[in-house]
């Protein structure tokens, strides 16, 4: 199970789940714990945008890391490597006309789309 972030459209606003085929979204009608849709009710999806964020924690991290094996320079070199995370932001409409903006971490994103991929889902890169 992997987290997403709905951002705008049909469904409410906060925290989603891919897991297994599927999206569990929060809606008016079932806040808690959402309604269950399976990928290959998506009719089409498209990037939005792609983003590299850098994590504070993950730098900090990396660069204990590097310390450790290259003493100050893997320090620096940690610092100024890690911690980076891509982000998607993806736009999606289901095949019952509802929408949906949500934003992902590119590894759920990629195993979103290889999934839609399998079902035959037309996906749409910029």
């Amino acid at each position: 199970m992997t987290r997403l972030s709905v951002q705008s459209g049909d469904f409410l606003q906060g925290e989603g789940e891919y897991c297994n085929g599927s999206l569990t979204l929060k809606t008016a009608r079932s806040p808690y714990p959402g309604e269950t849709i399976s990928l290959t009710r998506i009719k089409d999806i498209k990037i939005a945008n792609q983003e590299i964020n850098k994590s504070l924690r993950g730098a900090i991290g990396w660069g204990m890391a590097g310390a450790l094996v290259a003493g100050p320079i893997g320090l620096l070199a940690g610092l100024w490597l890690g911690g980076k995370e891509e982000e998607v932001t993806f736009v999606a409409t289901f095949k019952d006309g509802r929408k949906l903006m949500a934003i992902t971490d590119s590894k759920t994103y990629s195993k979103m789309a290889n999934n839609w991929k399998r079902h035959g889902v037309k996906i749409q890169n910029p």
